[in-house]
């Protein structure tokens, strides 16, 4: 009988080769404390939850449990951690902008204010998005004073294109998979001398857009990293895929942080949007043969980011792919609590806690994880209900009711 799912164990891992690779992206990110300070200035900050799910590790026999929870990064209205990139990226390329026109450098509640529209008025922001980035980008271009494309692909839903033309943006929506939407995107830039906000980058995160989107990602790694006991012994940090780059930021982070102790990084990916998983395969950089259908609408890219892949195939221990019924299953089971604090956990931010709910049921899933009585693990949720009908339909209650059953408990641990 035919599995589910697929696990790749990364031998290369921590290699020398591999961490040759990845020396020159890893030299561009780790000057991300500028980034993390100016975030933590503006008004819309305040530290997102770390939550420790202690009934559902003693039902999943691991030692202990923790969900970083970024479901309602800078609101619910966004409710993910891209918040914080496309909105510092834009911060800063604004900042540059009247910097080099008037030769003093602005500061956010300067931008804010709108003290310097005349210029920041001319500056156009685009980017390709499943969603969350575009979110993130059209409330910096509403706050910050710039104009915002957004380019969206077939199938992108009405709710999240709603969302993002409700802050002020033109969204297009291109017939076609996301990387016929980045690539528009892009052709449209250059003849516009419109700039791409993305974190994708094709030369080791030298150029100073994505570089500063992961950088911001930082915060919320520091967070994470802030908020676990000293007692904390992490084993396991599962992060979702994509193009690579929010796993790429988080397992840097945690390498930096616990340098020859690092935990096991476990990339998770639907079984038809598998970029990462395939570049594993095969040692490089590989799109995914998949139809890029999923729930997890968020993970749906067909090819990685070159400069993360480098960063992941020097850290990532294990790559996995799973089938979509292991999210609903998961959303469920995080949105009902089972005795902990009730998650609104979003589509393309539950597969990690799907891969532990099916390792009860698959002991050769849970060895092929090392998983034991001795693990921590780590689940970073990325997205909240970042589509409320969406979300209401697959977990049976609205993201308002999980929330208000979550106010209910206990402050976050």
């Amino acid at each position: 009988m035919s599995r589910e799912y697929e696990h790749h164990k990364n031998v290369g891992r921590m290699t020398p080769d591999a961490e040759l690779a990845a020396k020159a992206a890893v030299e561009n990110l780790l000057q991300w404390e500028a980034a993390v300070n100016e975030i933590h200035q503006w008004p819309e900050y305040s530290p997102q939850p770390m939550w420790s799910l202690d009934n559902r590790a003693r039902n999943l026999k691991l030692e202990k449990l923790y969900y970083k929870d970024e479901s309602q990064r800078f609101g619910r209205q966004l409710g993910s951690f891209k918040a914080l990139g496309a909105p510092y990226a834009v911060y800063a390329l604004l900042a540059d902008e009247v910097e080099a026109k008037t030769g003093k450098r602005p500061t956010a509640d300067q931008l804010r204010s709108h003290e310097f529209h005349s210029i920041t008025e001319r500056v156009t922001v685009c980017v390709a998005t499943d969603g969350n980035q575009g979110r993130g980008l059209a409330y910096a271009a509403k706050v910050f004073g710039c104009r915002c494309v957004i380019y969206v692909h077939g199938h992108v839903s009405p709710g999240r294109k709603e969302a993002m033309e409700a802050l002020g943006a033109i969204v297009i929506r291109i017939n076609g998979e996301y990387e016929a939407s980045v690539a528009r995107a892009k052709e449209d830039g250059r003849i516009n001398n419109w700039h791409f906000v993305s974190s994708t980058s094709w030369d080791n995160f030298k150029e100073g857009l994505p570089r500063n989107v992961m950088n911001a990602y930082m915060v919320m790694v520091e967070e994470a990293l802030e908020a676990l006991p000293s007692d904390s012994r992490i084993t396991h940090v599962f992060m979702q895929g994509g193009v690579g780059s929010i796993a790429a930021a988080v397992f840097l982070g945690f390498a930096k942080k616990y340098p020859g102790k690092t935990p096991r990084f476990v990339i998770v990916e639907p079984t038809e949007a598998d970029c990462l998983f395939q570049s594993a395969i095969n040692g490089r950089p590989t799109p995914s043969a998949g139809s890029l259908h999923t729930l997890m609408a968020g993970l749906a890219c067909r090819e990685v980011s070159p400069a993360a892949w480098s960063v992941l195939q020097w850290l990532a221990s294990d790559f996995i792919k799973i089938p979509d019924h292991w999210v609903v299953s998961a959303m469920r089971a995080l949105a009902d609590g089972g005795g902990d604090t009730p998650i609104v956990s979003g589509e393309s931010a539950s597969g990690g806690m799907g891969v532990l709910l099916q390792s009860m049921l698959n002991p050769e899933l849970r060895d092929q994880l090392g998983l034991d009585e001795n693990s921590q693990v780590l689940l970073f949720g990325c997205e909240g209900a970042t589509d409320p009908q969406i979300y209401e339909q697959v977990v049976g209650l609205s993201s308002h009711e999980v929330f208000e059953r979550q106010a209910e408990r206990a402050p976050a641990g």
